[in-house]
């Protein structure tokens, strides 16, 4: 409830200060989206360490600061582009730089996470049918999780139970109690943990070296001035984000293209559902197939391809192959005709909904079902037309 409040107060409060702003003002600020991961510990300080920070005095107050701790609202602006700058954890900035961000700076050093298992487990193999504790599902942990149990050909689902919590550190302690039988964890907390708890586990996988702490995107058109003014905000010693470390420098996004890897994109295919690209799409509309946008009201308000209608796809359900349909809402279906080819699409290749959607219509009994990977980001790249 604090969480949420705080959260709320945030958006509010920046959210009144554009909407304050003479039209001509507000275009020149800088939007500055600053998350944290809720799993991580000192988290839940984001809104106190972003409050009245340097940033506005170097920018001569012409920039908004929003912090985030919604994971899964923060993967969605990283595609979306609605920020100018974005300092994030790894999985969220991986997302950004995939769609038109460019690295501007992240925390020094390197960091590798472990999938844990109790002490009986021989092998990754052996967690199917067994429980676990993992983070909220958007958190970078879970995101490792994911793709170290693809690494045997399994899901979240191919578990007896994945209990998600709001913090890292009782993963461990569930594992030791018998309350989980595997959790995921920084190879460090485990090294420390396990040797206060020798015999209760074992490291049934590791990741590679990936990007600790936070990262600095910024789009390409980004000014010098503005860049400048965040490096200095964020390698300042008033610890923007708890525990994110030394802030340095950087260009080098090869690091992130292995946190996209495990867990951030869709499959590239989907049995029974024909693929298209944006342009494809496009021409598929103009000969009567129905552009199917399963965002959000929010989303679609502020820009949709032109034609597209809005059957939002509320998804509750896991991030993943063998998602259950039965967890999410999708009522607007019923109201599209089966006979009909469909579209459908949301904000790229991140994006789920489109996913879960071709999928639920598939099985359905629509006859003609495509789905744009690409969605929006594609679109708006291929400068099709939009509305509004």
């Amino acid at each position: 409830m604090r969480h949420s409040l705080l959260k709320s107060i945030s958006f509010c409060s920046a959210l009144a200060m554009l909407l304050a702003l003479p039209a001509a003002v507000a275009q020149t600020m800088t939007r500055v989206m600053v998350v944290a991961d809720h799993s991580d510990v000192g988290s839940e300080l984001l809104t106190v360490a972003v409050a009245g920070t340097s940033l506005q005095r170097a920018l001569n107050g012409r920039v908004v600061v929003l912090p985030v701790r919604d994971l899964a609202d923060a993967l969605r602006a990283s595609r979306t582009q609605e920020y100018d700058v974005i300092v994030a954890p790894a999985h969220v900035a991986a997302s950004a730089l995939v769609h038109g961000y460019e690295l501007i700076a992240s925390s020094a050093g390197q960091t590798k996470y472990v999938l844990v298992g109790s002490s009986s487990l021989k092998s990754l193999a052996d967690l199917k049918g067994r429980r676990a504790y993992f983070p909220g599902q958007d958190s970078l942990r879970s995101y490792v999780a994911r793709g170290l149990l693809a690494q045997e050909g399994l899901t979240p689902r191919s578990l007896k139970q994945v209990t998600y919590g709001q913090t890292s550190g009782a993963g461990l302690i569930s594992v030791a109690g018998g309350g989980a039988e595997a959790t995921v964890a920084l190879e460090s907390e485990w090294k420390t943990w396990s040797e206060a708890n020798p015999k209760l586990g074992v490291v049934l996988a590791t990741s590679r070296d990936m990007p600790g702490g936070v990262a600095v995107v910024g789009k390409k058109d980004t000014s010098d001035v503005v860049r400048k003014a965040v490096m200095q905000w964020v390698s300042s010693p008033d610890n923007l984000i708890p525990n994110a470390g030394r802030v340095v420098a950087t260009t080098n996004a090869a690091p992130f293209e292995y946190v996209a890897s495990l867990g951030l994109f869709t499959p590239g295919e989907l049995k029974g559902v024909q693929r298209v690209s944006a342009k494809q799409a496009h021409d598929l509309a103009q000969k009567g197939a129905k552009l199917v946008d399963v965002r959000t009201e929010r989303e679609f308000n502020a820009k949709h391809a032109r034609g597209a209608i809005l059957v939002p796809y509320g998804e509750k359900s896991l991030k993943a192959i063998d998602f259950d349909s039965k967890l999410d809402s999708f009522g607007g279906l019923a109201k599209l005709d089966k006979t009909q080819p469909v579209i459908f699409f949301c904000n790229g290749a991140e994006c789920w909904k489109s996913y879960k959607a071709s999928s639920v219509a598939r099985d359905s009994g629509f006859t003609t079902v495509y789905w744009m990977r690409g969605g929006m980001p594609e679109w708006n790249a291929e400068q099709l037309p939009t509305s509004p």
